[in-house]
């Protein structure tokens, strides 16, 4: 199952932060005190007040993206795949419970891609269009516990799921106040969603307990699946920045603040694609029924209708299941309801604090070190701490190489490395990131993303 979970990440498109670039990926994120122009946009829009090597970005094609797990490599895919775990006395069984991850399964995928010509800078202002896709996905380790057979007396098991699936258009308008060698910047977003489907978090929950005198079964658990094709959201990033501070530049930034979506709202948009018979929602079901493992008997239609799955388990046990005149339907009871649900609800975005620190330690030499926090698990943040620091060594100027590494966030720890091509006007970034191992065998995930822009201009304060 936990194979089948992470084919069904790698068949959607990859994810990253809504503007997210090649810059900071190289970097492993730690680009709140360094971005400039339209790629501090995301990071901290404080830093478009700060003098920079351009005046004017023009973004022309672009695309951020990644698919990470905290579970599955190729690596332990072919240790454990097509074999009987329960051979040799379970041995193989007993590793592949040791190795699953104590904190849950968690898969996320992504894709950000830049609109051309509508993502640009200019001075101390920006102005950015983004299609997003994020897909979330988390199974508690009580629930692989009872999925894969490890139950033990005495013990009672949260079956807690999460699921997130969203497909929006992000815009942003930012602009920052220089004031010395302080600036302070706000970026406002506009959210106009395309698709979702997902775990209402309210509802989604269960629980099974095990009795300790005897292998007797108590449960009950409940799951709202929910789903829209339309929605808008508002949110804000807000950011201050402080540069030549004894050769230091430091930035300090909140983002996604008050932003949600709130999904089966009409928007232009979404009137505009359904007259045209272009349905986001079922593109993305599709991605979920067309798996190779069929996992699921429910039809749903991805025709914006709701699904809401409750089970009672009373007194269950081997004995009297199978020398009691009861049958397993006596002891088992479950509801299935699917019906069109075109009530409005509200799927929030975390809210992440950002403090970063940059310095040119020598002329062709930069450090960058980044720490971030967040208070909640959705949409591919994770609750925690997360650090990232980077270089960028420019001894060719026009061919800078960056490295970064990072420890926490969704990829728990990752490696990256880019690099640009600096064609006068024209340039070419790239950046690529291994998560939880260095080589194809072994890593849990990847990063990869891709930018070519115009610049002009001197530098400008």
């Amino acid at each position: 199952m936990v194979f089948w979970i992470f084919l069904c990440g790698l068949s959607l498109p990859l994810d990253a932060q809504y503007y997210d670039s090649p810059i900071n990926r190289a970097l492993g994120g730690a680009g709140n005190a360094m971005m400039r122009g339209i790629f501090c946009i995301g990071q901290n829009p404080a830093n478009l007040g700060l003098t920079s090597q351009y005046r004017t970005y023009v973004y022309v094609l672009g695309i951020n993206g990644y698919v990470t797990n905290n579970f599955y490599s190729l690596e332990s895919g072919v240790h454990f795949s097509g074999k009987d775990l329960t051979a040799d006395g379970g041995e193989l069984q007993r590793e592949f419970w040791e190795k699953l991850p104590e904190e849950g399964y968690r898969l996320n995928s992504s894709i950000s891609s830049p609109l051309p010509l509508v993502n640009f800078s200019r001075g101390n202002k920006a102005f950015t269009t983004s299609l997003i896709q994020v897909s979330d996905y988390y199974i508690s380790k009580p629930a692989l516990d009872v999925i894969f057979g490890n139950w033990d007396k005495g013990t009672t098991y949260n079956l807690d799921l999460r699921c997130d699936a969203m497909t929006a258009i992000a815009y942003a308008f930012s602009i920052a106040i220089p004031l010395g060698k302080t600036s302070v910047g706000i970026s406002l977003k506009y959210l106009q969603g395309l698709g979702y489907y997902g775990l209402d978090p309210a509802y989604s929950t269960g629980q099974i307990t095990v009795d300790t005198s005897n292998f007797v079964l108590y449960g009950n658990g409940s799951y709202y699946f929910r789903e829209s094709r339309q929605g808008r959201g508002y949110g804000a990033d807000l950011g201050v920045a402080f540069e030549d501070l004894n050769g230091w530049t430091l930035g300090f930034s909140v983002l996604n603040l008050g932003e949600s979506v709130k999904w089966n709202t009409e928007t232009a948009l979404s009137q505009w694609l359904k007259d045209n018979d272009i349905d986001v929602l079922k593109m993305m079901g599709f991605q979920i029924k067309s798996f190779p493992v069929k996992n699921t008997d429910i039809e749903l239609d991805f025709d914006g209708e709701s699904y809401l799955y409750n089970f009672q388990i009373d007194s269950l046990n081997a004995e009297s299941l199978f020398r009691g005149e009861k049958t397993y339907q006596d002891y088992f009871s479950d509801t299935k309801i699917i019906e069109p649900d075109s009530s409005t609800f509200r799927v929030k975005v975390p809210l992440v604090l950002k403090v970063g620190a940059a310095k040119q330690l020598r002329q062709d030499l930069l450090t960058a070190i980044d720490i971030s926090m967040s208070f909640s698990d959705r949409l591919n943040v994770t609750k925690g701490w997360r650090t990232a620091v980077g270089c960028e060594y420019s001894y060719f100027p026009k061919r800078p190489l960056r490295v970064g590494i990072a420890l926490g966030g969704i990829s728990g720890w990752e490696f990256d490395i880019g690099s640009s091509l600096n064609l006068g006007a024209l340039h070419i970034d790239w950046a690529l990131g291994m998560n939880r191992g260095l080589w194809v065998h072994s890593m849990q995930g990847f990063d990869l993303a891709l930018a070519t822009y115009l610049t002009s201009g001197g530098k400008k304060k």
